[in-house]
């Protein structure tokens, strides 16, 4: 039987939930808004499925150091580049996969802007997937929606962060020609509970959400701000200078536990591509014009992952790089846990009781210059002087 007794060694990736055979785990809430998995234990037959499956103490196989290949990529398709984060590959190729018959796994907005995992199998639905999201998505029986995929003979491509990618990889127990595992470079996870107490809080003060995107490319690329629109019309837009969600994400005092010490923090993966930011394309791959618009960095994991790159992202425009070179400039996250600050203890205690705007308003105050700079970028990208001094920065 699972019993979580260091929150620090659960990454609440739900392998355990999708393997009892009596369906008798289930995900509960801590008072952080953490899942952790419950156990009746009046229905438990003690067969210990769920502490083999859990990859923390069981990690996959090791790649006995086999260094990936690696591509710096962006979509052509226009569209797909501008809603995206960074160069679109996922969604480029995730629109593949589907064309082929295939279906897609990975995060969405719900109706109420909740974060959960789902089956996409239309293009009409891709839109969905695009987009960072930074909070732990709700994971539910989504394991055992791809192994009945899989069971199909259908082609899968899953995306989610590496705990996700290996709980799934240790709930299948075996790889599988027709599965794509796509995995991304995680900077750290804030809780739903958190992330719902902002909806709640701007939906208050603003109006009804219409849209959101937590990386918007508005003021181009590599000036990232978070974006909302409302159905009265307003947007709003800020970076973690202003806006409070971004704010006590970049500040990593929201995380879940566990990623203070991500034991999946590793060049190889057991995913079949690894996705990041590729902030500094124009220095990392010869031919290749950075114009701000977003690339994508791409880390080849297996000789499956390099098929699905050629198969399914045969639309993509792919310049080739050196992996560690990609990983010292942009990839840091993929080595490196975030540093828990001192606040940390404090933060969801406050959030609880005071909820988010006292709460950042009291720990991390925005001032008056925060407001007066992000106004000016606004003001520098309308006039043009923004792009001319990204140029000059080049």
């Amino acid at each position: 039987m699972i019993r979580i007794l260091d929150k620090a060694k659960c990454s609440g990736c739900t392998a355990c939930v999708n393997v009892c055979p009596k369906g008798c785990i289930s995900m509960k809430p801590d008072e952080e808004g953490f899942l952790y998995p419950h156990v009746e234990q009046s229905e438990c037959v003690e067969c210990g499925k769920c502490e083999k499956v859990c990859p923390v103490p069981h990690p996959f196989a090791d790649k006995k150091g086999q260094r990936p290949e690696a591509v710096i990529a962006r979509t052509g398709n226009e569209k797909i580049l501008q809603d995206c984060t960074s160069g679109g590959v996922f969604t480029a190729m995730a629109l593949a996969v589907i064309q082929d018959g295939g279906v897609v796994f990975g995060a969405v907005y719900r109706e109420d802007f909740s974060v959960a995992h789902e089956k996409i199998e239309s293009a009409a639905e891709i839109h969905r997937l695009m987009g960072s999201k930074y909070v732990q998505s709700e994971m539910g029986t989504v394991f055992l929606q791809v192994r009945e995929e899989l069971d199909k003979g259908r082609k899968v491509l899953f995306s989610g962060t590496p705990c996700q990618i290996a709980g799934i990889r240790n709930f299948l127990g075996k790889d599988h020609d027709t599965l794509f595992l796509v995995d991304l470079v995680c900077h750290g996870v804030p809780s739903p509970k958190l992330w719902m107490a902002y909806v709640d809080y701007v939906q208050k003060k603003y109006g009804k959400l219409q849209y959101v995107n937590f990386r918007s490319k508005r003021l181009g690329y590599h000036v990232s701000v978070m974006e909302e629109r409302f159905e009265n019309g307003r947007i709003r837009i800020g970076s973690a200078r202003t806006n409070l969600m971004s704010k006590c994400f970049f500040r990593d005092v929201a995380d879940r536990p566990i990623c203070y010490g991500c034991p999946f923090k590793t060049v190889n993966r057991c995913s079949d591509l690894t996705i990041f930011d590729s902030w500094h394309a124009g220095d990392l791959a010869e031919g290749l014009k950075d114009d701000d618009r977003g690339y994508t960095s791409v880390l080849i994991q297996s000789e499956k992952g390099k098929f699905c790159l050629g198969k399914y992202g045969t639309e993509l425009k792919q310049y080739f790089a050196e992996p560690m070179k990609l990983l010292k400039a942009d990839g840091r996250m993929a080595l490196n846990s975030v540093q828990k600050p001192a606040e940390r203890d404090t933060f969801y205690i406050r959030l609880n009781r005071d909820g988010i705007g006292k709460t950042v308003e009291d720990m991390m105050p925005i001032s008056w210059k925060d407001h007066a700079i992000e106004k000016l970028k606004i003001i520098l990208y309308k006039t043009g002087v923004l792009k001319l001094l990204k140029v000059k920065r080049k």
